[in-house]
């Protein structure tokens, strides 16, 4: 799959793709909710194109969770997965007010661990 891009040492394209999906939940339906996100990520994790996931949630039942793709292939292989389209349609019915989907084109990275950066990628002029 990533044939044309540069691995950084964690493994990951030197460019890659986010889905940024933020909503507010009902606050209904817990339990299920809970096991549908973890069978959700858990489903992302074995498809191709899968690098990670970052999720938080606050007590007012705003969520952000963060999946990131080699490319926009893979994210249309996940939109297009049965069983996340019966969780979608499941999701709209039962566990979220609203929700709102991003996808955006990570150029840059820049990490922080106990006071030093430890990995910087600059955007190219012409990328």
């Amino acid at each position: 799959m990533v044939t044309d891009r540069t691995l950084k040492t964690n493994g990951w394209p030197e460019r890659y793709f986010a889905v940024i999906f933020t909503a507010q939940r009902s606050l209904s339906g817990d339990d299920i909710y809970d096991m549908t996100a973890d069978r959700m990520i858990l489903l992302a994790q074995r498809q191709p194109g899968f690098l990670g996931v970052e999720t938080v949630g606050g007590d007012d039942g705003l969520c952000i969770t963060v999946s990131y793709w080699v490319d926009p292939a893979a994210i249309a292989s996940w939109r297009k997965h049965a069983e996340h389209l019966a969780a979608k349609a499941l999701g709209r019915q039962e566990f979220y007010d609203w929700y709102r989907i991003r996808v955006a084109k990570v150029v840059s990275e820049r990490s922080f661990i106990a006071d030093h950066i430890v990995d910087t990628v600059e955007p190219q002029q012409n990328a």
